[in-house]
């Protein structure tokens, strides 16, 4: 349908309009291109391969930022050494940033016990996916690599 602005909740297609509504950063980041690393299994490296390509894009002197989008288990903070805690500003979130000058933003920066379990399931994990490209401040990437969770179904 053309002409549409994403607001379903009055909408005569119920949302079958064939348009996907996108995500919007906001207007203090700017992300030249977005790297989705996926798999419809889990425990298949994806947290790896993330990371690889985020440092090996950093080390090639691109700014980089990595969203940890697997929520239930994320990793990327501990693999990249990061065990601080985000906080933000009541409109932002601010990623924390790895010695070699990658950023990141987990599930588990947010948790006051960084192993406590979020046990989310499906609008809950992608809700928090998109809150995080949206509402975190990335300022200026070349690169955001986003590690997906696992499965087709979340």
């Amino acid at each position: 349908m053309a002409g549409c602005n994403h607001d379903c909740s009055n909408c005569s297609s119920k949302g079958n309009c064939g348009e996907i509504p996108k995500a919007k950063l906001n207007d203090r980041s700017n992300v030249k291109k977005v790297i989705a690393v996926l798999s419809g299994k889990g425990g298949v490296g994806k947290s790896f391969v993330t990371s690889m390509i985020a440092v090996t894009l950093n080390r090639r002197g691109y700014k980089v930022g990595i969203l940890d989008g697997d929520i239930t288990g994320p990793s990327i903070p501990k693999a990249f050494g990061i065990d601080g805690s985000a906080y933000g500003d009541g409109k932002l979130i601010f990623p924390l940033t790895s010695t070699g000058g990658i950023k990141v933003m987990s599930s588990n920066l947010l948790l006051e016990n960084k192993d406590d379990p979020i046990i989310w399931r499906g609008t809950l994990l992608g809700n928090l996916v998109k809150q995080f490209y949206e509402e975190v401040l990335w300022e200026e990437l070349d690169y955001l690599v986003i590690d997906m969770p696992p499965g087709t179904g979340d």
